[in-house]
Formats: structure tokens, sequence, C-alpha cells
């Protein structure tokens, strides 16, 4: 496979088997390496490529000289340590957000990229996906008008695992803080102010002293105004909706659904659920992201999300936590 980026995947769980699969079909790279503490998982990725060697850790990928890139798919605890290597042996990374739930972490992360001189993306893949990507368009060209109320609404299907919400740095970092960086992306701006509240329909979320519904406010320099509306279910399928209101009109982003089929007979109006999860939802998102790496790594183009994007979603979020926990709005500082 000559000329294709040579890569590694770390983490063959639930979003590394989405990645995975991207690779795969991607004729840029060339997966060479399936790295994952569970054998099983690293042996259902590799199964599917030619080249592909398993591992239980990440060392003798780095030492590989011909790698060039790799893509991380570890749990949030497991982020940083798993980058500063990479970066250190000069493998270009692309890792699912958060890159940690430490500001500071995030931080040394990324002047780590630029110490070493090896890019750094941060895998927030709804800036990819083409109808998100065509709102915000519309909204920075001033289609709307000047923008005053953007609306986001996120909600899961199915309900994620206990296990998984464990280690998932609860809802705001977890779910919430892909619309807290939609809502930035979108605006341009940085918010000065968040109220959030939340509830724990599902006991044993509580017992987390987590919450499963989630509403977020958040308040900027312009006048704008941002309203966030997460669930851990919907019932009906994966819920996935922008709305943005201007002075001069409305730009909406709506449901994916697997056909566009409409029955319509005397018993009423009959059409697809909406996509069962975010694999379906955001299988092009997915794809296009990867290629967005691919041009990282080859043609040096500046990846779309920064080292400030990824600081400040999660600053954000923690301050929308505090508010929750609270029952005040927290005023935002960026240092």
């Amino acid at each position: 496979m000559e000329g294709r980026i040579q890569i590694a995947l770390v983490g063959a769980g639930r979003i590394g088997v989405v990645h995975g699969n991207n690779i795969l079909a991607n004729q840029r790279f060339d997966l060479r390496y399936v790295v994952d503490a569970v054998e099983a998982n690293a042996k259902n990725v590799a199964s599917k490529a030619p080249n592909a060697k398993v591992l239980s850790s990440i060392d003798e990928a780095l030492a590989d000289p011909n790698l060039k890139a790799v893509v991380i798919c570890t749990p949030t605890a497991q982020h940083k340590e798993l980058i500063i290597k990479s970066l250190r042996a000069k493998k270009a990374v692309m890792c699912e957000k958060p890159i940690s739930l430490k500001v500071e972490e995030i931080d040394e992360c990324y002047n780590e990229a630029k110490k070493c001189g090896t890019p750094l993306l941060c895998g927030y893949q709804r800036r990819h996906d083409p109808s998100f990507r065509q709102l915000q368009e519309a909204c920075r060209k001033g289609s709307v008008g000047t923008l005053q109320i953007v609306k986001t609404t996120s909600r899961d299907n199915p309900v994620p695992t206990l296990a998984y919400l464990k280690i998932s740095g609860k809802i705001f970092h977890d779910c919430g803080s892909h619309d807290i960086d939609v809502c930035r992306w979108i605006l341009g701006e940085d918010p000065v102010e968040v109220f959030a509240i939340g509830s724990a329909f599902k006991k044993e979320i509580g017992e987390m002293h987590d919450w499963d519904t989630v509403l977020i406010s958040l308040k900027y320099p312009s006048g704008a105004i941002a309203s966030i509306d997460l669930s851990r279910k919907a019932a009906y399928g994966y819920d996935q909706r922008i709305e943005v209101l201007g002075d001069k009109g409305m730009v909406q982003a709506m449901n994916k659904q697997p056909t566009t089929m409409i029955l319509s007979t005397d018993e009423g109006i009959k059409s697809d659920a909406y996509c069962y999860s975010f694999p379906q939802r955001y299988d092009q998102a997915y794809a296009l992201e990867l290629d967005h790496f691919a041009d990282i790594v080859t043609k040096g183009v500046e990846p779309r999300l920064s080292h400030d994007d990824a600081r400040k979603v999660a600053i954000i979020a923690d301050a929308a936590e505090k508010s929750a926990e609270t029952g005040k709005p927290v005023s935002l500082k960026w240092d």
C-alpha cells in the first residue's frame, strides 16, 4: 500500500470500531496496528485489515519509523499519556473528545504538540457533519442576519450503559460538550455566563451524582442567547437538531432518517424513525473528520478544532456543571 498513511488505532471499543471501519474504507490510510488491552476487541477490528498487527500496548507501534499517525479512542483517563507518548514519537494524533476533563492537561497536550511540531486534532465530529457545516456557513455569511438565538437538541438513543456512564465524565463533559462547541462555532464568540439545571429520572444515574436530563443557557457578549437541551433517552430515536434565529430569518438542521419514504393513507402519515444512534447519524461526519486528519498529516492544514476551542469547551462544561450543582448562574473567565 505504497503512498498511504500508516496509522495505528488505539482503543477498539464502540467508537474505536467506528474509526477503524472508516480507516479501512479510506484509501489514504493503511491500518498497521490495533491496540487494545482487551485482545478480542483488537482482533475484531484487525481481522478486517490485511496488514494490521494486534497489540496490548502502544509502545511497539510508536517505535515503528514508518508509522505516521495515531487515532486514540480509549477512555478519557488514558488520553493524556497516550497523546504525549505519540507526539514525542513524532506521530500525528487524532484523539476522540475530550482530550481531558482537566483544562491544565488539555493545555499540556497542546503545548507538547507545539513543542514537538506534531499536529493534534481533537475529535468533535459534529463540525464535520455536512448539514451542520452548511448551517454554520449560512450563519457566518449573514444569511439570517444578526444571530439572536441558537437552540441545540441532543438526545441519546439507546441510553448508554451504566459502565460507560461511570467513566464518561458526566453529562456536561460527555454529551453537552458537543453542543457547547457547536454553539461557540456557530456564533463565533465566547459566552460570558452559563446557567444550567438538571434532573436524574434514572435512579442509578442520580446515584452517580450525574444527570440524565439537562437544560443549559448561555449568554454571549453580542446579546445572543444559546439554549442546549440534553437527554440520555429519546425513545423515538437519536435526536440531533439545531435551530438558529436571526433578525432576517431562521436556519435549521434537522434529524436524519434511514430513508426519506413517507407513506400517507387514511390511517395517517408514516415515515422512518430517526437514526438509531450516533454511528448511524454521524456516519458521514466521522468519515469526513478522518479525511480532514489525512489532510493535516499530508498537507499540513490546520486542525479545524484548535487548542483554544478544546480548552474553552472544557471550561464552559465545568461551569455548567457547577451551575447545575449550585442552582446559580456562573460567570465565565478564560484565564
